[in-house]
């Protein structure tokens, strides 16, 4: 009788066979259901393992030219625990080399040939179905092992445990905890720390802590990975105090902190405005030998270039990240990311930017022949899109970015295509900015918010309100929910009378056709120029002629006019486009001066623009002279506010404001609750 062998995997150093179709042999009568071990030489083996990468089991054959370069050795199994050892190490190599489909023919295949199944083998098909986040079939796994009568252990449980943890499925998490104590299994501190983790997620800290608690009762310590955890779930919530028992907790037991304890305590630090703290624990790893990684330095980084202290973020990123420095780190594209944003800050003009953008893809090209891994990420270029797009109005060298990143092989994501259908916008390029939508969705990717509204205040310049209303429609099918900036750029289409923005969705499909009102037009125009200007005098030169003619001109109707939305114009310039809060309260004084009533969108602009530069108590005052001034703030004043006093670590004053909001009859939305949530309110 003749047949024939077929490899079926590798696990080192057998090559594990089983009856198929590939190696001719003619007696199989004393083979054991089929299966073989060969023992070859080592390194026959390894080039052999070198040469062949497995991606599904019919691809794991030998060639027909193979021969080994010693005489290989058969060795029969007869033994059955012998056989399933070795399935299990077949299949515990398939999970980890990532063939989960090979792994589940083989499994698959071990009833065919009589193969008994332990323990082991079940959870190693759980566990793959588990990383496939396919908990169903993993359920059905863990039950047909309990009819089996085999007995689940803990790494079957915590197998379980950590799948619906990463689902975000807590109930069942702890449902099968509870099976593991009542089957008498001692939790393992891994099982704690999944748990704890998954509370965490769902926002079930008072079940962490029970948990925690339960941990330690069972004085089980736990372990830096867990404190960790613990630590950064403080600091996003703004509680330095929790992190800090966290911390001192740690030291007092005798684990040793890792890097990443110290760049979150760091990072937690500045988060809530406690730079001295921070510089602190800085200090003390740099004098206390303490290996410092990408990350830390990459938080140092970000606080400097938050201060706008370029010559900082210069002066860490040589001290570390030059290869000619004692202290050299290995540079992540989070670095290369902040080190060039902040030397873009100070550029002066377009010729600037763009040697710092050909000096990056040279740096690339050289890490590549170098062999270094720091690969480009599509965040680096949307930068570079941002400076050319939307700060010197160059869509052509935007278009050389996008371009390089299509060669480059990186994926354009929507913020990519965002960015560059707002700077059609911009500088009135309907149809451009249309085009770069239809090319977006050609490609499957799916608009968001920004993205709409970007579009439709593309075509509000052009005053195509059949396109605004196809937009807008095509936006509310796709269940994206409308941002207060989209509602801005329809009503800037309509007199404020005539529109009511808290009902868009009634009032933009009965939009007249009309005629363009002089005004709107010699806005746009005027906004045209700014967002071309490249300094803030400039900008200002250009809103005293606007005055000028102001002042100096009979207007023949309202409508002809320049309003409050001319100089809202100016302010949103200097307060988004030039960071530059002395102009845009100079244009909104002389807007008072020629009494043109201030809105609340005017306040908002204002307030947002001293947050944007961490200066919280001038918002605050700008906030309260707008209720001075009897206008009532709505849920944009409150927010502003809120988010500058968090930014500061200010926790009363954030309190204080939620209750300013509830007395002033403004209901919380998503962003505000987010915000109270994150505090622990």
């Amino acid at each position: 009788m003749e047949k024939w062998f077929r490899l079926s995997t590798i696990v080192q150093p057998f090559i594990f066979f089983r009856i198929s179709s590939f190696i001719k042999v003619s007696d199989v009568s004393s083979f054991s259901k089929g299966f073989f071990i060969i023992s070859p030489e080592v390194s026959t083996f390894s080039r052999f393992r070198q040469r062949y990468r497995f991606s599904s089991l019919s691809k794991i054959v030998l060639p027909n030219n193979y021969t080994p370069i010693i005489k290989t050795q058969y060795n029969i199994i007869n033994n059955k625990e012998t056989i399933t050892f070795h399935a299990n190490l077949t299949l515990d190599y398939l999970k980890k080399a990532g063939n989960f489909d090979g792994a589940i023919q083989l499994f698959n295949s071990l009833d065919e040939f009589d193969i008994q199944k332990d323990v082991y083998t079940y959870n190693c098909i759980i566990h793959i179905y588990s990383l496939k986040q396919d908990m169903n079939k993993a359920i059905e796994y863990y039950e047909e092992m309990i009819s089996n009568g085999i007995e689940a252990d803990s790494v079957t449980y915590l197998i379980l445990i950590d799948g619906f943890g990463k689902q975000k499925d807590t109930k069942k998490a702890l449902k099968f905890y509870n099976k593991m104590i009542t089957s008498n299994k001692q939790p393992t501190t891994k099982i704690f720390s999944s748990l704890i983790n998954s509370c965490i997620k769902e926002d079930q800290i008072e079940q962490a802590e029970q948990i925690f608690e339960a941990m330690k009762s069972l004085k089980m310590q736990p372990d830096i990975r867990l404190y960790n955890t613990l630590i950064h779930n403080s600091i996003i919530k703004f509680d330095m105090k929790a992190a800090n028992q966290f911390y001192e907790e740690i030291i007092r037991l005798g684990i040793e902190p890792d890097v990443y304890t110290f760049a979150m305590m760091i990072d937690g630090y500045l988060k809530v405005g406690d730079q001295e703290s921070a510089t602190k624990i800085y200090s003390y790893m740099i004098n206390n030998g303490i290996n410092i990684n990408s990350t830390v330095i990459n938080i140092l980084m970000q606080l400097y270039f938050e201060k706008k202290d370029s010559k900082m973020v210069h002066n860490i990123f040589e001290q570390h990240f030059s290869t000619s420095s004692s202290f050299y780190i290995s540079p992540d594209i989070k670095s290369w990311t902040i080190f060039l944003k902040s030397r873009l800050r100070l550029t002066k003009d377009i010729e600037e930017a763009y040697d710092i953008y050909k000096e990056f893809l040279m740096q690339i090209d050289k890490n590549y022949e170098l062999k270094i891994q720091v690969l480009p990420d599509c965040h680096v270029f949307n930068h570079f899109l941002t400076i050319f797009a939307h700060n010197y109005g160059n869509m052509t060298l935007s278009q050389e970015v996008y371009g390089e990143m299509i060669r480059r092989k990186i994926l354009p994501d929507v913020v990519t295509h965002t960015i560059l259908i707002e700077g059609y916008a911009l500088l009135g390029q309907v149809e451009k900015a249309n085009r770069q939508f239809q090319i977006m969705k050609s490609n499957n990717i799916k608009p968001n918010v920004f993205t709409y509204t970007s579009l439709i205040k593309a075509w509000a310049q052009v005053w195509r309100i059949d396109k605004i209303q196809q937009i807008y429609n095509e936006m509310i099918k796709s269940g994206i929910k409308p941002h207060r900036a989209t509602y801005r750029a329809i009503a800037s289409i309509k007199n404020s009378k005539n529109f009511d923005i808290s009902q868009p969705k009634k009032n933009i499909s009965n939009l007249p056709i009309s005629r363009t009102p002089q005004h709107v037009k010699d806005t746009i125009k005027l906004n045209d120029k700014l967002e071309k200007v490249q300094d803030s005098e400039t900008a200002y030169n250009l809103f005293e002629n606007f005055l000028k003619n102001f002042d100096n001109t009979n207007y023949l109707d309202y409508n002809s006019k320049p309003n409050i939305y001319s100089f809202t114009i100016f302010m949103t310039s200097f307060v988004f486009h030039h960071r530059n809060m002395k102009f845009a309260l100079k244009v909104f004084e002389e807007m008072l001066k020629r009494n043109i009533p201030a809105s609340c969108y005017c306040y908002n602009v204002l307030i947002e623009g001293f947050v944007r530069l961490n200066e919280p108590f001038k918002a605050e005052k700008m906030f309260y002279t707008m209720i001075n001034n009897n206008i009532k703030p709505d849920i944009s004043s409150f927010n502003s506010l809120i988010s500058a006093w968090i930014m500061v670590g200010r926790k009363d004053k954030v309190i204080k404001t939620y209750r300013e909001m509830k007395k002033h009859g403004v209901n919380p939305n998503e962003f505000t609750l987010n915000n109270m949530k994150a505090l622990g309110m």
